[in-house]
């Protein structure tokens, strides 16, 4: 939505603005505003020191290589939206890239003159462009634009990677969009938050926010434009609430919201020695999803019971390539030694969809199309390393919890039983050559696809033990792609139907005696941590930066409290009429917390007089 200032009768200073987005990492933070690749992208005269050249050079391929991957799936939507006709002009663009009087006179430039990158390309493309614009042929004319959309977005990658180096430290990041990798290096940087007009609750810049602790907001349509460098910045990671220049009894109120969770994060430690159970005693474990080396050592620090999930496709996409067997093994490895003695479950690559490398196949409906095991079944040569890699690793820590392999985007039973096959093969092929690893493996299968759900007796008599994606499985159920941010406000996984499923499947492994977790976004909501232990979930996996949050709830309710909840949700007739449940729930159970995750209002707080309400006539 476009925020729409409102009128401040000739008031000093800016006027106040608030814009609701989606609050995907949790978190309060306070602080300037630091415009993220604002602007035109133009290149000044730059001189280098000798010392600087080779840095420099290293600089500009990764904004080519940048360059390159952003092309190649605007290229696959381009294919899906506007035709072949149009995706080509895109194609061309990637070749320009690689071109020798390109990429080489870009090179040359640097080395020769002691010029920044930005200078190079704006100098060289330049040139170019002024010989096309100058020719007779009306079709190379045209061709000039492509150059200067060329320059463009190799300028806007080389400034990037610069403004993270030189960004101050408690500064809110504003941009339209960033990268996981973008969002990793702010991190380091120290900044206070991340505010996106792009993106969604599942995307890889919000799980990396979640799993770095950076409170974040996204699908702010259009607020960029509206902020100015150094700006107040308020940002709700819980509400999913932005405002800009805030009134002083604004700001007071989300100083005072940012010191509660400060005060409920400062007993850390007495909550991580608690056991992870019911406040009757029933168990529940918390693992944690990870996707990067650099993740391991949160498993610990936010008390996870293992990694319930390994998404081990990230390692593939952040290079750009396949990995070998000993690439992939020294990763897993190390994986395993950090969990232990908790298992790590290792989903095996889900490529396909958003998640594309070079080997991808064009696909009009990328997300129904070649992807997860559909891609390893076909390409023995991806999967067949990975699992010699896996069960290679799993041998690192013997007298740890097995680790266990998960199988991506299941949709029926042959495809478990080929995939059987090919791990029996791997097995003997390991044993002949006398390698080190682990025959005990359990397999599993990730319920993301409605077909599944609807036949979980049977997948759970052939598997050891289910993980249900809620991304996924909430994305087919209703129809809504969770990546497009023009239906955001569609994709409801607290939609009946999904709940359905998961009910389903829950009573399905109980009846083959499998354990069962989620591992999609929605175990990271501590609003839902009661529906989900009252549907019978007995393993929730988030991000780690959300696991004592949950375990802060988890703590709060009684077994069978969570089960009369989970009754009455089923019975719900939409994600709305589920969502306020939960809310008054959590508000008569953990009040400080629902008061954090934006159920309080100016007058007092709505969970405070729900809960006050509750005590005063326990039967309403």
């Amino acid at each position: 939505m476009t925020p729409e200032p409102p009128d401040t009768n000739g008031a000093a200073g800016p006027p106040e603005i608030r814009v609701e987005g989606i609050g995907v990492a949790p978190g309060v933070a306070v602080g300037p505003a630091y415009l993220f690749a604002a602007g035109a992208y133009q290149a000044e005269p730059e001189e280098l020191d000798a010392a600087d050249v080779e840095a420099e050079l290293d600089r500009f391929e990764r904004a080519v290589r940048r360059s390159e991957r952003e092309l190649r799936k605007i290229v696959v939507v381009a294919r899906e939206k506007l035709g072949e006709g149009s995706a080509g002009i895109f194609d061309a663009q990637g070749l320009i890239l690689r071109d020798r009087q390109f990429y080489d006179a870009v090179v040359q430039r640097v080395r020769e003159q002691a010029t920044g990158a930005g200078w190079a390309v704006q100098s060289v493309l330049a040139e170019h462009r002024r010989r096309l614009e100058a020719s007779p042929n009306a079709a190379l004319r045209e061709r000039a634009a492509d150059f200067l959309d060329v320059q463009n977005r190799v300028l806007r990658n080389l400034q990037q990677g610069r403004a993270v180096s030189r960004i101050d430290p408690h500064k809110v990041v504003v941009a339209e969009n960033l990268t996981a990798a973008d969002v990793l290096l702010f991190s380091r940087r120290g900044v206070l938050g991340v505010v996106l007009d792009f993106g969604g609750p599942t995307s890889h810049v919000s799980i990396m926010a979640r799993a770095l602790g950076v409170p974040a907001v996204v699908s702010l349509h259009g607020l960029a434009e509206h902020v100015h460098a150094d700006d107040v910045v308020v940002v709700d990671g819980f509400s999913g609430t932005v405002i800009v220049n805030p009134e002083p009894e604004t700001l007071a109120a989300a100083e005072a919201k940012a010191a509660r969770f400060a005060g409920l994060t400062a007993d850390r430690d007495a909550i991580l020695a608690a056991p992870s159970e019911t406040k009757d005693g029933h168990p529940v474990a918390l693992q944690a999803n990870v996707e990067f080396r650099e993740e391991f050592p949160l498993l610990h620090e936010f008390g996870a019971q293992g990694v319930g999930l390994f998404r081990t496709e990230m390692l593939f996409l952040t290079q750009g390539r396949a990995l070998d067997e000993e690439q992939q093994y020294a990763v897993y490895r190390d994986a395993v030694v950090a969990a232990a003695p908790d298992p790590v479950t290792f989903r095996l690559l889900d490529l396909g969809g958003d998640k594309v490398l070079p080997m991808a196949r064009r696909e009009a409906n990328p997300f129904l199309g070649w992807r997860g095991l559909r891609i390893l079944l076909d390409k023995p040569d991806l999967l067949r390393p990975q699992l010699r890699a896996v069960l290679r690793a799993a041998a690192a820590a013997p007298d740890a919890e097995p680790s266990k392999i998960l199988l991506p985007m299941v949709s029926g039973i042959d495809e478990v039983r080929q995939f059987r096959r090919t791990l029996r093969s791997v097995c003997a092929e390991l044993e002949a050559e006398g390698a080190e690893f682990r025959a005990d493996v359990p397999l599993g299968i990730m319920v993301e696809v409605p077909s599944v759900a609807l036949q979980a007796d049977l997948f759970a008599r052939n598997v050891d033990f289910f993980s249900i994606g809620t991304n996924d499985l909430t994305q087919f159920t209703l129809a809504v792609d969770r990546g497009n941010d023009l239906v955001a406000g569609l994709y409801r996984e607290l939609h009946p139907a999904v709940l359905g499923l998961i009910d389903r499947t829950v009573r399905a492994a109980e009846a083959a005696g499998i354990p069962v977790s989620v591992c999609g976004e929605v175990a990271a909501d501590p609003r839902v941590t009661p529906l989900l232990v009252g549907l019978g979930v007995r393993t929730l996996s988030a991000s780690p930066a959300y696991l004592t949050l949950v375990k802060r709830v988890l703590r709060a309710f009684t077994l069978d409290e969570a089960q009369d909840l989970a009754r009455r949700a089923l019975r719900q007739p939409d994600a709305d009429a589920v969502r306020r449940l939960l809310e008054t729930f959590l508000a008569c159970h953990n009040r400080d917390l629902a008061e954090l995750l934006g159920l309080d209002e100016p007058d007092g707080g709505l969970a405070r007089r729900i809960a006050d309400r509750m005590a005063a006539d326990p039967a309403d």
